[in-house]
């Protein structure tokens, strides 16, 4: 299975205001509390719990909000590795 193709999110559900549990095709399963990296400037609207609520997967299996805020979906998949990058961006705006 390629890089690509274990990035692929198969299902999510919510845990938490903020929080959403990932499952990727490979069967690894993320939760990821998304509160600290939203906020400010393209992802502000996603701080309306009701707007960061309507999330979708996409077709590429990806989420994706309706006015086309999404993350990288290896960021997602390696959540650890990429969170505090995330952080440090919306500290920055």
């Amino acid at each position: 299975m390629s890089d690509l193709e274990k990035w692929v999110i198969r299902s999510f559900k919510f845990a938490g205001d903020y929080v959403i549990e990932l499952t990727f095709t490979d069967g690894k399963q993320q939760t990821i509390d998304f509160e600290p990296v939203i906020g400010k400037g393209w992802m502000a609207s996603l701080k309306d719990l009701a707007y960061f609520r309507s999330v979708k997967l996409n077709e590429g299996g990806n989420l994706e909000w309706p006015d086309g805020q999404d993350f990288n979906p290896e960021a997602l998949y390696d959540w650890p590795k990429f969170e505090q990058a995330y952080i440090d961006d919306m500290k920055s705006m």
